[in-house]
């Protein structure tokens, strides 16, 4: 089809057809003209005693395909309906531009005759308003501080401008004393601003002005945290964590040597000022100045920090020496290290526990193993190393130290869980693993473990032996249920021989009810049939016994008392 614009469609059509298209638009004959979808427009055109449907599709302003109900098979050349509903489109669209700029027009008019900041600015010099700036905020302090922090960082001849910034934010000579509410909340609005400086500057990947704001912030706010409380003591320490974050994050990628040297540096020294500000710095600074410490500069300085600290040394000097130690791979002089503080106990604890939170887990394992077979821990402290222990060899992949760690947990507590645990890492070195637990548990001599293990492992023969030679009923109690028919002589001669040997001890009514308590659970686990044969037994070995089978009856439900049981003296 020959490209058509709307624009002058009709030049490219003969007279007969525009003429007619002309007559139809005058006679009102183009109906029912909507835009069904985006450019496709539909319009009904009548024309004597039939209506056509037409379809356009313009793009944006060309005709691209149009067609009309009016064609006969194999028609293409446009009809005078497509032309009259292609008119009232055009005519649609002029007046929608007409209306569009109209109203453009009328809101610039509008707006030219407001007063706004943008007009002002438009006709004002760029002196004078110079000239405004610096007299409003000779006084205007707030206007000031806050011209101070958005345009700190154009200052090339500072080395920090921010720390200028937070000067003139806070009192010059705060001392000892609070801040007033006035001056708390103009601080605060300012770290506000900072804030959004250094996130502006983090997008930006600005390294150093990142390094400048966070810089800033912790050493100015540090003497003002102590001195605040509640809501502004919280606010104060979201802005610091949040400033801090963001310094410790800074990919090294970004950082120029200087400028990475200078970023742990400054933390360092944060770390070790007797007030950092936060009780979180070492959380959070500790792991990074750690991961740091590969680098042997730095860690030198580390040691050196170390080396001067008195002993004991303050406990975050101690847990970053020892990280620093952990990270470079040597985990033995971190043990030797503690080892010389074995006159301090908490402290080699928490150390201990510090090298766990940060993951350096062969550390920690090689320094909790020592100190508790030397047993240099009360229980409690102990059960919290020994928890710590079991987790680290876990988490390290350390299956030999998990398995004994785990059976040591099982011998001193009997936890069923724990045996299971420990069958599940052992793996298919389960076999081996509970023949050491055995052999274990078989030197301490405690038998109700051997029984647990033994019946958890299904070995109802061994575990028969071990029940028989305990002869005790409470531990028999734990594992009757488990014992099929094959077993049930057993577990008969093993209630009888128990309680014949209590009867031939004890006498009278008391004796018979002792009895009647140890048998009365087999009825109520749905062995009465067993208990039956066993109450059978006890009273013929015991038929002089006038008070035992009135008491042994009493097990059963009345209607299934045993009623064959001989009474003495009856006839």
């Amino acid at each position: 089809m020959q490209k058509l614009w709307l624009k002058d469609f009709e030049f490219q059509l003969g007279p007969n057809t525009w003429n007619s298209a002309q007559d139809l638009i005058q006679a009102g004959a183009v109906r029912n003209l909507q835009e069904v979808e985006k450019n496709f427009w539909v319009a009904r055109v009548a024309d004597g005693e039939f209506e056509y449907e037409t379809e356009t599709i313009i793009t944006p302003r060309q005709i691209k395909a149009f067609t009309c109900e009016c064609w006969p098979p194999g028609r293409r050349m446009m009809c005078t309906h497509i032309a009259a509903a292609l008119f009232k489109v055009r005519q649609f669209l002029e007046q929608k531009a007409k209306d569009r700029q109209a109203k453009a027009e009328a809101e610039q008019r509008e707006k030219a005759g407001r007063l706004t900041v943008q007009n002002l600015l438009d006709s004002v010099s760029p002196g004078d308003l110079a000239d405004f700036v610096r007299n409003y905020a000779r006084y205007n302090r707030d206007f000031a501080l806050a011209l101070k922090t958005h345009f700190a960082g154009n200052l090339p001849e500072a080395e920090n401008p921010f720390l200028l910034v937070l000067d003139a934010a806070l009192p010059r000579h705060l001392g000892t004393r609070w801040l007033l509410a006035p001056e708390m909340r103009r601080l605060l609005k300012t770290l506000d601003d900072l804030d959004l400086q250094i996130t502006a500057a983090a997008e930006s990947a600005h390294a150093n002005r990142v390094f400048q704001i966070a810089a800033a912030v912790l050493q100015r706010t540090r003497q003002v945290v102590p001195k605040s409380t509640g809501a502004s003591r919280e606010r104060l320490l979201r802005h610091i964590r949040g400033v801090l974050k963001r310094l410790l994050d800074l990919s090294a990628e970004y950082l120029s040597p200087e400028l990475r040297e200078n970023r742990r540096k400054f933390l360092l020294d944060y770390l070790l000022l007797p007030e950092p500000g936060a009780p979180w710095a070492e959380e959070l600074i500790v792991p990074f100045l750690a991961s740091e410490a590969s680098d042997s500069t730095f860690f030198g300085d580390v040691q050196t920090v170390f080396d001067q600290a008195a002993t004991p040394a303050p406990p975050v000097v101690l847990h970053l020496f020892l990280a620093g130690l952990a990270q470079r791979k040597l985990p033995e002089a971190a043990l030797r290290v503690l080892r010389e503080y074995v006159a301090w106990p908490a402290q080699i604890k928490d150390a201990i526990a510090t090298l766990h939170r940060l993951h350096y887990w062969e550390a920690a394992l090689i320094a909790g193993e020592y100190f508790l077979e030397n047993n240099l821990f009360g229980p409690g402290q102990r059960r919290e190393l020994e928890d710590m222990l079991l987790l680290a060899a876990e988490k390290a992949g350390d299956r030999p130290r998990h398995t004994a760690y785990l059976r040591q947990r099982y011998r001193q507590h009997g936890l069923e869980s724990v045996l299971q645990r420990l069958k599940i890492v052992a793996g298919p070195e389960w076999p081996g693993e509970v023949a050491r637990l055995l052999e274990e548990l078989q030197k301490a001599g405690d038998e109700a473990k051997i029984a647990q293990v033994l019946a958890a492992e299904g070995d109802f023969d061994a575990l028969t032996g071990l029940l028989k030679k305990h002869g005790d009923l409470n531990l028999l109690r734990q594992y009757e249920h488990l014992f099929g028919p094959a077993h049930a002589g057993f577990v008969r001669d093993m209630y009888l021989d128990s309680l014949a040997t209590y009867l031939a001890d004890h006498f009278g009514k008391q004796a018979s009810g002792y009895v009647r308590e140890q048998l009365i659970g087999l009825v109520y686990k749905g062995q009465a049939e067993l208990a039956k044969t066993i109450v059978s037994g006890l009273v013929g070995r015991f038929p002089d016994r006038t008070t035992l089978p009135a008491e042994l009856a009493e097990i059963f439900p009345k209607p299934k008392r045993i009623p064959a049981l001989p009474v003495p003296g009856e006839v």
